[in-house]
């Protein structure tokens, strides 16, 4: 019985053929890594601004003294560390600590001051413009108070809206934009027009938009 042989050409066109097969394996999940990785980062960053924004009332360093204070410093930018709306216990005439703010409950003096900030101050104090690994990131933000009907909250004495600031939102092309929404109630709702009262408080709506 003659010994069968196998060419080479055969043996060459298999070996290449399983490298190739291999190669290309390798690279799929590559071939999806970018849009894995905005919508993945984008996320925990609107969720992160909202929370921020809601439960925290914000810091301004006054000669060393960290205190919630912030919106009544806005003519000194450099010394706010962060913002936050929640509204301090001392409006409320409680007694202060260390944590003197109301989650959930926000103030509409933060609001305006908050509405009057600049692009370059927001997007640094709630952390949407920073630097990876030597690169800098830009997030583009949408924020605004709404009724739960989603209109904007007014302020009847000024016909303006309570709080919209940022970017217009993308409705169209292959933008991820991440919507937080988050329940709120207001202090001092005198003058608002499109709220809604729940438990005996004036509430909205925070809707945080973040894109890039």
């Amino acid at each position: 019985m003659d010994d069968g042989q196998v060419s080479m050409d055969f043996l060459m066109a298999i070996t290449i053929f399983a490298l190739g097969l291999v190669l290309l394996i390798s690279q799929v999940p590559m071939l999806f890594a970018p849009l894995q990785t905005v919508s993945t980062d984008i996320q925990p960053v609107a969720y992160r601004t909202s929370m921020i924004l809601v439960e925290d009332g914000g810091i301004y360093n006054e000669s060393g003294n960290l205190i919630s204070d912030w919106e009544k410093h806005t003519t000194d930018p450099d010394n706010i560390s962060r913002i936050g709306l929640a509204m301090s216990t001392r409006e409320l005439g409680w007694p202060s600590s260390s944590e003197d703010i109301v989650p959930n409950n926000l103030s509409r003096q933060k609001i305006k001051a908050f509405n009057n900030m600049s692009t370059v101050n927001i997007t640094g104090k709630l952390g949407l413009s920073v630097t990876y690994n030597g690169n800098p990131i830009n997030y583009s933000y949408n924020i605004s108070l709404k009724a739960f009907n989603e209109s904007l909250i007014w302020n009847s004495t000024s016909s303006k809206a309570v709080l919209r600031i940022g970017d217009s939102i993308p409705t169209s092309g292959s933008v991820t934009v991440e919507k937080i929404e988050r329940i709120v109630a207001i202090d001092n709702t005198t003058g608002l027009k499109g709220n809604r009262t729940i438990a005996g408080h004036e509430c909205a709506k925070l809707v945080v938009c973040i894109w890039r």
